[in-house]
């Protein structure tokens, strides 16, 4: 597998976007089948054959592990590990993990090395032999982004909320708050977010502090898989997994061309994804398949 291309080519490959523009269906929520036992035969038997070359791409919280109430909690589970390493190490499949964590704790959560992690919902990319790509952030905003995490953390933390710190990005998150608190601190997390120059955006129980770039985990995955997979990566076959409103921008992308899944258990839930499965053991079985077809 290639390493990351230089700065120029992803700006030639952005250039290239904006004179054709991302393949963007209409979210569907009759259209995605809740698939309360999924029947991975049935969804994608004619899709990707046994033998097929394969690229994979995954959210990490909610999807290869259960949400909890510290992202420190979380754990995968061995069965998923080992089923996940099987394809990474198969030779018929490209696999990377999208997350909204930093780079580097998504790969210590998940621990393969031979697969490639994006963090920051694509704002960082750390390829299996120690390259590492970071999309530019403002000079201007970057300054902005210790006084933001105090200003929050002097007026929007109590009552259970606290500020993640990922380096680049923050989330401010109050799963365990209060409820009644909620309304009140999450609307002015969002003010404060904006007022130091980054884009605020709504998330599981939480809200997520960005650089005011147009990036996100749709042209992150473009990114990755034009440069590292395949540049006519859209001829070949493409699965997606993840839970959260920040997966819909991959499900736009590969929409038409490749499949995709929506972790939730709301059927009517408004998603852009082909499929919806209910739970992280939904997603293990989805690998047990896959790792069936490349093995």
């Amino acid at each position: 597998m290639a390493r990351g291309t230089p700065l120029a080519a992803l700006s030639c490959l952005i250039f290239l976007n904006c004179l054709k523009p991302l393949i963007s269906w209409p979210a569907n929520d009759k259209d995605a089948p809740d698939m309360s036992q999924p029947d991975y035969d049935q969804y994608l038997g004619d899709y990707l054959k046994p033998g097929d070359t394969l690229a994979l791409l995954l959210d990490y919280d909610g999807t290869l592990a259960e949400l909890t109430s510290h992202p420190n909690l979380t754990q995968m589970s061995d069965e998923m590990r080992e089923s996940l390493r099987n394809i990474a190490n198969s030779g018929k499949a490209f696999v990377a993990v999208i997350s909204g964590r930093d780079v580097d704790g998504v790969k210590e959560k998940i621990g393969i090395d031979s697969m490639i992690y994006s963090g920051n919902h694509g704002l960082e990319v750390l390829y299996p032999n120690g390259t590492r790509h970071n999309q530019g952030i403002p000079k201007d905003v970057a300054d902005n982004f210790d006084k933001m995490i105090d200003h929050l953390n002097r007026e929007v933390v109590h009552h259970g909320s606290w500020v993640e710190n990922k380096r680049v990005s923050i989330t401010f998150h109050f799963r365990e708050a209060e409820q009644k608190y909620v309304p009140e601190m999450a609307a002015r997390a969002k003010e404060i977010i904006e007022s130091y120059g980054y884009r605020a955006n709504p998330a599981h129980a939480s809200v997520e502090g960005k650089p005011p770039i147009q990036w996100n985990k749709g042209l992150a995955a473009e990114y990755i898989l034009g440069s590292s997979f395949d540049p006519n990566w859209r001829t070949r076959k493409v699965l997606f997994a993840g839970d959260d409103t920040t997966d819909e921008d991959v499900m736009k992308m590969i929409k038409g061309t490749g499949r995709s899944f929506r972790v939730t258990k709301d059927k009517d839930l408004v998603t852009n994804a082909d499929y919806k499965i209910p739970s992280v053991d939904a997603v293990y079985h989805l690998l047990k398949w896959i790792e069936s077809r490349v093995a």
